[in-house]
């Protein structure tokens, strides 16, 4: 990568042309067959660029380097979360991703609310229905000697723990996903804010529904639930409803992809965590670190010198998780799998605003790997076939066809 010629009229007076990177982020991480290896081509480049079309065709900063990309993240009086919300300018009323999209100290209020719900003990009665959501889903091709395992699994399987999390019928889980993709990767501006229109008023009217209903804690504390002695407001619950939604469902598949995938090329780590299954939760650890699929954002809330780079108020920074997790200034051989380096990572953030579903997500990784390695031997991709996969604000892995030999 070198730098590139400025386009008359399209950059800011403050941005150095040094910096420039005329150049789709998307269209970049998407050169190849492996895009882990085409994004991190920008560890050979500068820390910090300005990105003509950065995403979504809009202009803004990206930081490629491990310690300044955690540095934006713990630092939210300089690195907002607070930015113009893109479910607000899509849905058309000001509601934010609730706590994403808030910063201390009122996040603290919202996360205090549901935290309680997304603990590892309170996740015990979840974890066997999650168990018999992925069994179940394997059954169904198990005897087949072989599955695409996108379609088969990876979209149904996180898409079924959030219906079961939030009370909703899994006869949606189809329409749902197709939602879900049209929000993140429809080419197609107004496919988008039809696709974030339907979620947000099947949201709605989910949520009313519960307005006199009881049973489920979490609802109960999303839609009844007081933060520093009032109640929610109506967008404030609403931003709780849809962040479960964006966050429950394409982070998991995507991540699910990805280690499927690795795992299908790799027939001596399948076969050592076979021998040895205590080592899967290491295993997801790694996984997570070196397919870190979220390319999450903030924006510049004054004015400011970061690391000799003048930015200023409204400026989006955009920081790919994966630049971080494999930036080899921070992990040796940062491009290897390898279990048992038993990594530091922020695949799930960092600061106040790490992820709240963390050990939903890592228990949902893990019985994934359990359940394919303790029933199916030699797991690979068919012959004469080949992975697709996107890239975006998540990478995604698109298609996956596994065959494999019965236990």
């Amino acid at each position: 990568m070198s730098d590139t010629q400025t386009i008359a009229g399209t950059i800011p007076a403050h941005v150095a042309p040094e910096l420039v990177w005329d150049a789709s982020f998307d269209a970049f991480t998407a050169e190849g067959n492996d895009p882990w290896q085409a994004l991190c081509r920008l560890h050979e480049g500068r820390d910090i660029l300005w990105v003509t079309d950065v995403a979504f065709g809009r202009s803004g900063w990206l930081l490629t380097r491990s310690d300044l990309i955690g540095e934006a993240m713990i630092d939210y009086e300089t690195f907002t979360a607070e930015r113009h919300g893109m479910i607000a300018d899509l849905v058309g009323e000001n509601v934010r991703l609730n706590p994403i999209e808030i910063d201390p100290p009122a996040h603290h209020g919202f996360r205090r609310l549901l935290n309680p719900h997304f603990t590892p003990k309170a996740l015990r009665e979840l974890e066997q229905a999650v168990r018999r959501s992925c069994s179940a889903l394997v059954d169904r091709f198990a005897d087949r000697g072989g599955c695409e395992f996108i379609a088969d699994f990876a979209i149904p399987y996180p898409s079924y723990v959030f219906l079961d999390l939030l009370d909703m019928p899994r006869e949606m889980v189809d329409q749902f996903v197709a939602w879900e993709d049209g929000l993140m990767r429809a080419p197609d501006p107004m496919d988008r804010v039809a696709a974030a229109r339907a979620v947000y008023e099947y949201l709605k009217q989910h949520r009313a529904r519960q307005l006199d209903k009881a049973g489920n804690p979490l609802l109960e504390a999303m839609v009844h639930g007081e933060v520093d002695g009032r109640e929610l407001s109506y967008l404030e619950s609403m931003g709780m409803f849809y962040v479960l939604y964006v966050g429950g469902l394409d982070t998991v598949y995507s991540t699910l992809g990805w280690t499927l995938r690795h795992l299908a090329t790799d027939q001596a780590l399948q076969d050592r965590l076979r021998a040895d299954p205590d080592l899967i939760p290491q295993a997801v650890e790694e996984f997570c670190r070196a397919f870190s699929v979220v390319v999450t954002h903030r924006q510049v809330k004054r004015d400011t010198v970061f690391h000799g780079v003048t930015m200023r108020a409204g400026d989006e920074v955009h920081l790919p998780l994966a630049l971080a997790n494999r930036d080899p200034a921070a992990h040796d051989h940062a491009d290897t799998v390898d279990i048992d380096r038993k990594p530091r990572h922020i695949a799930f953030g960092t600061g106040t605003h790490n992820c709240l579903g963390i050990h939903l997500a890592k228990r949902e990784l893990r019985f994934v790997v359990e359940e394919f390695l303790s029933r199916f031997r030699n797991i690979r991709i068919a012959d004469g076939e080949t992975y697709r996969y996107h890239t975006g604000r998540t990478f995604g892995v698109e298609y996956l066809p596994l065959v494999w030999d019965a236990a």
